[in-house]
C-alpha cells in the first residue's frame, strides 16, 4: 500500500510539473549564422490545406462512398475523414472515398493539400453512394475552408524586419557606449546588411578597425554599419545578436508578448560561480558588455573578461534559439522556442521593470522592394566620409564609381560584385579628396526572374 501511495505521489507530482512547463511562456533568440542568411520568401503561400464538410442529405439512407470533383489539383491528403481508401484520378482533382458509413443527416470533413494558392477552392461536384449505386442526385458547389501554407522566415528576414520597422533613424542601434572620451569608440548600426554577421574573430575590445590591406586605424568615437571585415569580434556579434533578440521581443515581434519581457530574464548560472554576469537582467548584461567593448584600459586589468563575456551571451543566444515559425504573417509575430524552465542559467524575474509592450503592426510579407532606386547620400554635403544606399529588386551584379566634374573616376566602391535584392549601404570616404562636386553612378546587371539593367547617377557635395 505504501509503494502504490509513493508511486501515486510521484505521479501527481511530474503531471503537475509537466502541466507548469507547458504552461510557462517561450521565449526567442538568434544566433549570429542564422542572421546572416539570405532572406526566405517568407509569408510566400507554397500551397493551402482546405477542408471540404460533406453532408448526408438524404431521406434516411445510410451511405458509404463519396465521391466529389476539386477545382484544384490534390497533393496530399491531410484529413480522410475516417474512410479506409481515397482513390485520386483524373489528374488529381476527382476523389472516390470508401469504406465510413455516414447516416442521414451526419457530416464527414474531408481535408486536402491543394495545389491552388488563392482562396476559392470548391467541390464543383460531388454525390453519394452505396456499394456502387448512386443516392440522391449530383451536388454542386460546396466551398472549402481555406489555410494557407506559407513559407516560413529565416534569420536574414529577422534582421531585415527589425531594422526596417522597429529601429529608427537615424538613432539606430548602438553597440558600445557613446562618449566624449578620446581614443575610444562605438558602433551604430542604422540598416540590415547580412554582412554584420557571423563573427569568428577573438573576442576583444573595440581596439582597431581595418582600413585596407593589413592597415588598421584605432578606434576613435563612432563607426557606422561596419561590415565583419572591418572589425571581426566574436563578443560584438553576440551582443548585437542578444540587442537584436532583446528589441523584437520588446517590440512584440517575438513571443511572449504578455508577460516578462526577454530583456528582464536574470542571468545567473550557478555552475560557473565566477560568471561577471551571474544576477545581471540580460538589458545589464548587455550593458555591461557595451562599457567593456568602448572601454578597453578599464578593462583591461581581466585579461579572459572578454572571452568570458563572449561565451556568456553566447549560451544567452543559444538558449532560446531554433526552428522560425511565424505565428502570424499579419501582423508579425515569431513563436518561442523554450521556456525559462528549459534553460539552468536563465531565471524569471520577480520584480521586473514595467514596461509598456509596442503592439505588432507590421508585416513580414513583401519586404523586399519591388523597384529599384538609388537614394540621396546622407550627409550631404559632408566631410569626409558619406554613405550611399540603394534598393535592388532583384539579385544584381553591381559596379559603384564615383566620379569628378571632369568624368574622372576618382573611386571603385563595388567592381562587378554580386549583390543580393533588398537596402544596400555602402560607406565613401572621400579623405583624399578635395572639396567640390562628386557624382556616384551604379550600374546592376540583374540576375533574377527579371534580368534588369540598372544605371542611375546622383550627385554629391563634399564640404572640407
Amino acid at each position: 500500500m505504501r509503494h502504490l501511495l509513493k508511486f501515486f505521489i510521484i505521479l501527481v507530482t511530474l503531471v503537475l510539473f509537466s502541466s507548469l512547463l507547458i504552461a510557462q511562456p517561450k521565449y526567442r533568440t538568434f544566433n549570429q549564422n542564422s542572421l546572416s542568411d539570405k532572406k526566405a520568401k517568407a509569408g510566400k503561400v507554397l500551397s493551402n490545406t482546405v477542408s471540404f464538410v460533406f453532408t448526408n442529405d438524404s431521406t434516411g439512407i445510410p451511405v458509404n462512398s463519396l465521391h466529389a470533383r476539386i477545382n484544384s489539383r490534390i497533393i496530399s491528403v491531410i484529413d480522410n475523414g475516417g474512410f479506409t481508401t481515397i482513390d485520386i484520378n483524373e489528374k488529381g482533382k476527382v476523389i472516390n472515398a470508401t469504406g465510413k458509413t455516414i447516416l442521414a443527416g451526419e457530416s464527414v470533413t474531408l481535408s486536402f493539400n491543394l495545389e491552388k494558392k488563392a482562396p476559392g477552392a470548391q467541390a464543383i461536384k460531388w454525390y453519394w453512394d452505396v456499394d456502387g449505386s448512386q443516392v440522391g442526385t449530383v451536388r454542386y458547389p460546396i466551398a472549402g475552408t481555406y489555410a494557407p501554407i506559407q513559407n516560413q522566415p529565416n534569420g536574414g528576414n529577422m534582421l531585415e524586419y527589425i531594422y526596417k520597422n522597429i529601429i529608427t533613424r537615424p538613432a539606430g542601434l548602438v553597440v558600445g557606449n557613446v562618449t566624449d572620451t578620446s581614443g575610444v569608440g562605438w558602433i551604430r548600426y542604422m540598416k540590415a546588411d547580412k554582412k554584420y554577421f557571423p563573427h569568428t574573430g577573438i573576442a576583444r575590445c573595440f581596439d582597431a578597425i581595418a582600413t585596407g590591406s593589413s592597415r588598421t586605424k584605432p578606434f576613435d568615437k563612432e563607426i557606422k554599419n561596419p561590415h565583419v571585415k572591418k572589425h571581426n569580434n566574436r563578443l560584438l556579434g553576440e551582443l548585437h545578436a542578444l540587442k537584436l533578440a532583446i528589441i523584437a521581443n520588446d517590440s512584440g515581434a517575438t513571443e511572449p508578448l504578455d508577460t516578462t519581457a526577454l530583456g528582464d530574464l536574470i542571468y545567473n548560472d550557478f555552475a560557473n560561480p565566477t560568471d561577471p554576469c551571474n544576477g545581471f537582467t540580460l538589458r545589464q548584461v548587455a550593458g555591461f558588455t557595451d562599457s567593456a567593448l568602448t572601454y578597453c584600459n578599464h578593462f583591461d586589468l581581466n585579461p579572459d573578461l572578454y572571452a568570458q563575456l563572449d561565451a556568456t551571451i553566447g549560451k544567452i543566444n543559444s538558449a532560446f534559439d531554433g526552428e522560425y515559425i511565424a505565428i502570424s504573417f499579419i501582423p508579425f509575430v515569431l513563436a518561442g522556442t523554450h521556456t525559462v524552465a528549459e534553460v539552468p542559467f536563465i531565471h524569471p524575474n520577480p520584480s521586473p521593470v514595467p514596461m509598456t509592450r509596442r503592439v505588432p503592426q507590421f508585416s513580414i510579407i513583401d519586404q523586399a522592394p519591388e523597384q529599384f532606386i538609388l537614394a540621396q547620400n546622407y550627409p550631404n554635403p559632408f566631410n569626409p566620409i558619406t554613405t550611399i544606399e540603394f534598393n535592388l529588386p532583384e539579385p544584381s551584379i553591381v559596379t559603384l564609381k564615383v566620379y569628378n566634374l571632369l568624368g574622372q573616376v576618382v573611386a571603385t566602391l563595388i567592381e562587378h560584385e554580386a549583390i543580393e535584392d533588398g537596402e544596400q549601404s555602402v560607406d565613401f570616404d572621400a579623405s583624399t579628396l578635395t572639396s567640390g562636386i562628386y557624382f556616384y553612378k551604379i550600374d546592376a546587371q540583374g540576375t533574377g526572374e527579371k534580368q534588369q539593367q540598372i544605371h542611375a547617377v546622383r550627385r554629391m557635395i563634399l564640404v572640407k
